[in-house]
């Protein structure tokens, strides 16, 4: 069971948490979910596990947070990530079942 406030029972006791924003004159924000991609990518290669915070986005909303972290005007959040040393090491993915199909409805 996760103590402390709200804020930091979502964040599974991480040691980083990273908040990457979109400035107000990006062409495309998807440019930074990959940034966010990307990162979370390098991270798994060293080792690093990550996760992307979904319940996190509300900072963006926080005008009093973004105030104390400093974030500029017009900014935009996009990912709310954490990082961290997996508790366990070498996790597979379940064997997916071979019986499944998938197909476009329209």
């Amino acid at each position: 069971m996760h103590t402390g406030t709200p804020t930091t029972r979502i964040l599974y006791g991480a040691p980083v948490f990273i908040l990457v924003f979109a400035s107000p004159d990006v062409i495309d924000e998807r440019d930074c979910a990959l940034a966010a991609e990307n990162m979370m990518l390098a991270a798994r290669s060293l080792g690093i596990g990550s996760c992307w915070i979904g319940l996190a986005a509300g900072l963006g909303n926080d005008t009093e947070f973004l105030k104390e972290v400093g974030v500029p005007g017009g900014h935009k959040l996009i990912a709310p990530l954490i990082f961290g040393y997996p508790a366990k090491e070498n996790q597979k993915a379940p064997a997916r079942n071979t019986d499944v199909v998938l197909k476009w409805i329209n």
